[in-house]
């Protein structure tokens, strides 16, 4: 079984049913796709950053191996590591441009496959069971006026 991330779109899209309808559900798997095509897969995603920086990155790898020597084995141990991080992190980078958009976590599914968690998200959200709204946080507690217990060496609070 894996877990799909749903993410809805911004609050004045549409209509409460219309954001559940319009909802994305992202497979908290490996990419595959990122993992063999790299660039061109952030690219086909159009994560314009991710792909700056992964361009930049080689950029500089191949400046590195130029001038500094750098070994045909250091390349390819470079460039799996780099394969193997878009691999498991490709659709945390989607959910993370979506969330800048405004897109917001609806909730977490555990499915089979992609059919099953749709199904399982549009049962739960038209019958209003999706994850509540979060809730804001209490108030700090207020820090202690007088002087602060210290415990350790030193007997005072003072700094030299």
């Amino acid at each position: 079984m894996a877990f799909y991330t749903v993410m809805i779109p911004p609050p004045g899209s549409g209509g409460p049913r219309d954001e559940i309808e319009q909802a994305r559900l992202l497979p908290e798997t490996f990419t595959w796709a990122a993992f063999i095509f790299g660039g061109l897969w952030l690219l086909g995603r159009r994560l314009w950053l991710a792909t700056l920086i992964y361009g930049l990155l080689w950029g500089a790898l191949f400046y590195a191996g130029s001038q500094f020597g750098m070994t045909r084995g250091a390349l390819l141990i470079a460039h799996w590591t780099i394969a193997i991080f878009l691999g498991l992190e490709g659709h945390n980078l989607i959910a993370r441009k979506l969330a800048r958009q405004g897109w917001r976590l609806a909730d977490v599914v555990e499915a089979r496959d992609l059919a099953e968690a749709e199904r399982r998200y549009f049962e739960r959200a038209l019958a209003g069971e999706a994850m509540p709204p979060r809730l804001p946080l209490p108030p700090a507690r207020p820090q202690p006026v007088g002087p602060v217990p210290i415990i350790g060496l030193f007997p005072e609070a003072r700094g030299r």
